[in-house]
């Protein structure tokens, strides 16, 4: 989705919502879990002057239920998955659906909203539910200011987002899942959305930032180290993780283990430790890791316009290397929390700091020093709020859900072992002693109750809680009563089934040295021994270890126990299920291919590069006429910067610094493309596709001036692409001679008779070209003809062809102060629309078929009106066809451009006023008169059609040059 899609979608979201009676400052609640749906919401909300609220449709409805009575919305913004969702929570609620493949039926929406609108620095931006002492979830708010501090700061410290390619690898509603979307999409950057299935699954984590040359992104320390597990056994996965330049961990603890394994393993990564809660805009200490930080990582320092302190209970500042709290002030802090200002008046305390800015500083309940390094270090939590697989949890929350239960007296929640291998128990007493609730139906009963990441891995029930003097659960007795519990009851440990063979053993072995368990059954699930999802990373690093061959995650988790595990890993994947599973994974995933580009720094080949470049994986072998690679990498550079295309040109030095473009200088109209044999056959060996988007044009020269370019230099690409590379090459539609008023429309199966060609020396060396290509189809080699007529300006930026006759004329009426009437009209097609049709049809996004194709936009341009509106704009005189050219013959001479098309207009005809005829037929509109069958079939996947209207025509007119300053100049 490009910027330009985003934001017409965001628009439309805005107007829907206004349309809805949302007013600026409201909360508006976004039921959206992932896809290009989320930011588009975000940003329609942000557009109205109000705050969004992310919430996950997976999460029980009585929740649900109760955050939207708390919140009390005018709309809730959803998508068509969460659709019903909404409808059970409450029909009644009016309900914005926010659809990124669905266009607006009312154009009128793609119009921006009031400016008034815009949100300022105070105002709030977001509300992120997190967990509740209560039993209640909490929504914590926070201001513009904070997350703009924060992003600035990342673009500072990491370079601007545009040179980056980040993963959204936190679920939507946490809130580190912000800098993941928004950072690289308020600095030029891309963003990729990963598409979920409920599972975590690491493997496809890993291919996707292969797949999409990921080079930033984030990871909860706890699943960092199950990911560093499954990267130690799997070299295909370190492969396609090698494009990794930063990661920010966060969330917990991070321990040094895996955090420097990983650092072995990319050598190339830096890792940036982040500490921050929710309240405080996601984080506002950093610490860049490295090889001193041996035995435990710091926090790190306050990033900029922010301040961290330690404090003892009167607020006083407390001795280097002395535990106290850590409190956080300046730019990040929040706006408490939704109707609840007592848990707000406890949390956010008046800064009693001159030095600090601010009012408040955020009392973050967390124990922490500061070392003599100036660095901070984190020591554990004061209160009953802890960190699980880098979630916040209250354990009071928890406990209050368990409690609820009419079987159950009491409950505490504890959590045992430390980060990232800590596990969220709960002990419950039995409200009658006769009557135990079963466990299997208490973790029912959570699920429903809680958040997945909130329900607890183990249930122990007690028939009392100890208590210490104050009358209070005693958790330290608590944690070793587990333990006795655990093996006093019926359970797993009493239901041992030894293994039956070598496999069965092997896993056992495995099994008891992850589960830290004497002995396992191999008919118990793992889920029964404590086991979780990042375990079961660990389980398949030690599986594969032990098989001496890498195991794919999946295949252990999709079987429970060990008796199952063994039979998958002995016979195969034979489940059903899991195969299409497989298969789906495998038919959506493509290898990373390699493409030879012709005619990159030209007009519509810069365009097919930028394309290939931002929205496709392929490595890119560039062949440019230069003196040696760096002097073809400046004229790429020079093409991109020249066209406006500013993705692409900021991207390109890291993809020529990290090998991804190759620049290869050579020359299309030599033998061998000017390359040795060897280099030419290396490259025929690499290439999966060819993409000539380069040639001679020149309407005054003769076809012996275009034969070496056009003709000769697709003799070449054939040869080059005989060895299974599919070619995909531009042409023309006017090798065709001009249709009659009443001729048939021209299929794209047809190509014209030697003697209909144009007498044209270029349009008969596209023909020859053409008819080699067919020649070579016959003959086996796969090749595509893209057929253009006018290639119109790009409709984001309005940079037009400087080699285009339609350009040109319109260009010399700004600097001849005039216009004339005319007849003349022309079909036009966005060169952004042609770029992206080529690039994907090269990389198989599109599955075109061999052949030619017409590449023609339903959308055409009447000269009179262009006219029309550049006169109305600069004042330009209306005269006629002769005085025009009066004009121009007195300019032509110092101007090249002028010059040139001067040579190719016909002179006036008697009466002088209006255009002559041979004028006229200089343009045609193909779009009447071509049929575009093949191109029309894939053109809804393309950006959505716009037409050539107003709005186009002033953005390409505004960047036809500075024409007040042509016109002032020659008056």
């Amino acid at each position: 989705m490009s910027y330009a899609e985003l934001d017409a979608a965001a628009n439309v979201t805005a107007n829907r919502l206004i349309g809805h009676g949302v007013l600026a400052r409201q909360l508006i609640p976004v039921l959206i879990a992932d896809g290009p749906e989320f930011p588009t919401a975000l940003f329609g909300v942000m557009k109205t002057g109000s705050a969004f609220v992310p919430l996950d449709p997976a999460w029980p409805i009585e929740r649900l239920g109760a955050i939207m009575a708390e919140l009390s919305p005018p709309v809730i913004v959803a998508s068509r998955a969460t659709a019903e969702t909404v409808a059970e929570l409450d029909a009644s609620l009016p309900t914005v659906i926010v659809d990124c493949a669905e266009p607006p039926h009312d154009p009128a929406e793609l119009t921006p909203p009031p400016a008034g609108r815009a949100p300022g620095p105070e105002d709030l931006i977001y509300g992120f539910y997190t967990s509740g002492s209560t039993g209640t979830p909490k929504c914590a708010l926070n201001h513009h200011r904070g997350l703009v501090n924060r992003l600035t700061t990342m673009s500072r410290r990491f370079g601007d987002g545009a040179g980056h390619v980040t993963l959204q690898n936190s679920r939507s509603t946490f809130d580190s899942s912000m800098w993941q979307v928004l950072w690289p999409l308020v600095s030029g950057g891309q963003v990729v959305l990963p598409h979920r299935d409920g599972i975590l699954d690491l493997e496809e984590t890993a291919m996707t930032i292969g797949r999409y040359g990921v080079t930033m992104t984030d990871f909860v320390p706890s699943v960092l180290a199950a990911f560093v597990s499954l990267l130690e056994v799997r070299e295909d996965l370190r492969e396609a993780t090698s494009s990794l330049r930063r990661m920010l961990i966060g969330g917990e603890a991070a321990g040094p283990g895996a955090v420097h394994r990983l650092r072995a393993l990319l050598p190339e990564l830096k890792v940036t430790n982040t500490f921050g809660p929710t309240e405080c805009s996601i984080g506002s200490v950093f610490h860049d890791v490295t090889d001193a930080d041996v035995d435990r990582i710091p926090l790190g320092r306050p990033i900029d316009n922010t301040a961290a302190i330690v404090l003892d209970d009167d607020l006083m500042p407390v001795p280097a290397t002395t535990p106290g709290e850590l409190y956080l002030g300046g730019e990040c802090i929040g706006a408490g929390y939704l109707n609840d200002p007592e848990r707000t008046a406890r949390a956010f305390v008046a800064n009693p700091f001159p030095q600090i800015p601010g009012d408040e500083l955020y009392r973050t309940g967390d124990l922490a020093r500061a070392g003599e390094d100036g660095l901070l270090y984190f020591i554990g939590r004061r209160d009953e709020q802890v960190k699980v697989g880098g979630v916040r949890v209250e354990l009071g929350d928890v406990a209050s859900a368990l409690a609820d239960h009419p079987l159950v007296g009491s409950a505490v929640a504890i959590v045992l072992g430390e980060a990232p291998e800590s596990t969220l128990v709960c002990c419950v007493t039995p409200r009658s002693p006769d009557d135990p609730p079963p466990v299997e139906l208490l973790r029912g009963y959570a699920a429903e109750k809680l958040p997945a990441e909130q329900v607890p891995q183990q249930i122990v029930v007690l028939d009392a809680l100890p208590l210490n003097g104050n009358g209070k659960a005693d958790r330290k007795t608590l944690a070793a009563l587990i333990v006795a519990e655990t093996a006093r009851q019926p359970g797993p440990v009493e239901r041992v089934e030894p293994p039956a063979d070598p496999m069965e053993e092997l896993i056992c072995s495995a099994w008891r040295e992850v589960l830290e368990q004497e002995q396992v059954s191999v008919v118990v699930p793992f889920s029964d021994y404590g086991g979780t999802s990042l375990i079961a990373y660990r389980l398949t690093a030690e599986v594969s270890r032990r098989l001496g061959r890498p195991v794919r995650p999946r295949d252990l988790l999709v079987a429970s126990t060990v008796r199952a595990q063994a039979a998958r890993l002995t016979k195969g994947v034979d489940d059903d299920s899991a195969e299409l599973a497989y298969i789906k994974h495998d038919l959506a995933w493509r290898p990373p291919q390699t493409l030879l580009l012709a005619g990159a720094t030209g007009f519509v080949g810069a365009h097919i590069f930028a394309e290939l470049l931002m929205r496709s994986n392929a490595a890119l072998i560039c062949l440019v006429r230069c003196a040696d690679p760096p002097d073809g990498a400046r004229r790429l550079t020079e093409a991109l910067e020249q066209y406006g295309l500013t993705s692409a040109w900021q991207q390109l030095p890291m993809a020529l610094k990290t090998g991804r473009v190759e620049v290869v200088p050579g020359d299309l109209g030599s033998e061998l493309l000017g390359l040795s044999q060897r280099r030419f056959d290396t490259i025929a060996s690499t290439v999966s596709g060819v993409v000539n988007a380069a040639g001679a044009v020149n309407f005054l020269s003769g076809y012996l001036d275009h034969r070496p370019a056009n003709v000769l230099g697709v003799q070449e690409l054939i040869k080059l692409a005989s060895g299974g590379a599919r070619l995909h090459t531009l042409s023309t539609l006017s090798i065709f001679p001009p249709p009659g008023p009443a001729a048939p429309r021209i299929t794209e199966s047809q190509i014209p008779a030697p003697d209909q060609v144009a007498a044209d020396g270029y349009n008969r060396s596209k023909y020859v070209a053409e008819s080699l290509l067919a020649d070579a189809q016959r003959q086996g080699v796969s090749s595509v003809v893209y057929r253009l007529g006018e290639v119109w300006p790009h409709r984001a930026t309005g940079v037009a062809n400087p080699d285009s006759l339609a350009h040109n004329l319109l260009y010399a009426c700004a600097r001849t102060g005039c216009v004339f009437p005319t007849e003349a009209a022309t079909d036009v097609t966005p060169v952004d629309v042609v770029g992206q049709f080529v690039a994907r049809a090269a990389t198989g996004d599109l599955e075109v078929p061999d052949g030619a194709m017409h590449v023609l936009w339903p959308s055409r341009l009447r000269f009179a009106e262009a006219f029309g509106e550049l006169a109305d704009r600069c004042g330009l005189d209306r005269v006629g066809y002769a005085r025009f050219r009066d004009r121009l013959d007195a300019l032509a001479e110092p101007d090249g451009r002028l010059a040139g098309l001067r040579l190719l207009l016909p002179p006036p005809a008697a009466d002088g006023d209006a255009a002559p005829v041979e004028f006229d037929r200089m343009f045609t509109d193909g779009s009447r008169h071509f049929d575009t069958q093949r191109f029309s079939r894939h053109a809804p996947s393309l950006a959505r059609p716009t037409a050539t209207g107003p709005r186009t025509l002033d953005r390409y007119l505004s960047e036809l040059t500075d024409i007040p300053a042509f016109v002032a100049q020659e008056r």
